[in-house]
């Protein structure tokens, strides 16, 4: 059941979602929800669907479980192998937790919209939780632009752009101010909406306080990426006597743009879902963030590898 109302706005009229929502729903009635007058109606579905969502529903709980163990595993390579001076991993191990976090607090409580206070304080917490995750990954790609840039003017790199505790400054002050102003502003709009679960609903366009600074983060990210392929072709030509520097750089920056490219290119599909296969693409390649993560950066790393033969 959906609630709707006849948009005759303009040369287009057709029925529309916008400020309705379902409020409570049996098998005798339906109570409906709009924040404005206009001609109502209750639309049923009447394509059974519940096939494909169970199948779906069913892939994402799996893939969510083994992207969280995987992730598990690069929290704590991050936290207790020991690396080289010149690598700070406070972006990538805080990318990493609250990832994990907000991947294992969806998993166990997006779906609890029985109870309307918990859902919109689950809710808060995945927007906190997902905006803080986006802000990180645009640390770890201006970290590696520092890098590049360092590598690129040949000086000594003592460590990796910023320090950790500007780092972590800005890496939750941010989604700290962005959803406190938004449950300032509009705090109706954290809980259960026409989906079904504990997110953001999509009353008075609250939904762009995600997306507004997703979209933002990712656009940055694009230009970062751009620039640090500028650097590193002119690092390269400055670098053609010493092969083993060359060899280096080239890792570091493999891996880095790696996860740059599976950390943020799969969340564009988010902006597409208008079809099953991308639905799934997109399902499936979020909930492996913590495999990318772990391949990349744990099971590649010549350090992680030292490691390993000594605790063997």
């Amino acid at each position: 059941m959906t609630c709707v109302y006849w948009n005759d706005a303009g040369q287009d009229k057709f029925w529309s979602v916008e400020g309705c929502t379902a409020n409570y729903s049996n098998e005798n009635y339906t109570v409906c929800i709009c924040n404005h007058l206009s001609t109502f109606a209750l639309i049923m579905q009447m394509k059974d669907e519940s096939g494909s969502n169970n199948l779906l529903e069913w892939i994402n709980n799996i893939a969510v479980i083994l992207g969280l163990a995987f992730f598990a595993c690069a929290i704590i390579t991050f936290i207790f192998c020991s690396w080289s001076a010149k690598v700070n991993n406070t972006a990538r191990l805080n990318l990493c937790f609250c990832l994990f976090l907000a991947q294992l607090l969806f998993l166990v409580g997006a779906s609890h919209t029985e109870n309307k206070a918990l859902c919109s304080v689950i809710a808060g917490a995945l927007h906190f939780l997902f905006l803080a995750s986006f802000v990180w990954m645009l640390l770890e790609a201006l970290q590696l632009f520092l890098l590049v840039r360092s590598l690129a003017q040949v000086k000594v790199i003592h460590k990796e752009g910023l320090h950790s505790a500007y780092l972590l400054l800005i890496g939750y002050s941010i989604p700290t101010v962005v959803v406190g102003v938004s449950a300032g502003v509009f705090p109706e709009g954290y809980g259960s909406g026409q989906i079904k679960i504990c997110w953001l609903k999509q009353e008075n366009n609250f939904r762009w306080t995600f997306l507004g600074p997703v979209c933002f983060i990712l656009t940055i990210n694009l230009f970062l990426f751009c620039a640090i392929i500028w650097h590193l072709r002119l690092t390269l030509v400055h670098m053609k006597s010493d092969i083993s520097k060359i060899k280096d750089t080239r890792i570091i920056v493999f891996k880095s743009v790696t996860q740059f490219v599976i950390l943020g290119c799969s969340w564009i599909l988010g902006f597409f879902q208008g079809s099953t296969l991308l639905s799934y693409l997109f399902t499936v390649l979020n909930s492996q963030q913590g495999t990318f993560i772990f391949i990349v950066h744990c099971l590649l790393n010549r350090e992680i590898s030292t490691n390993l033969l000594i605790w063997t």
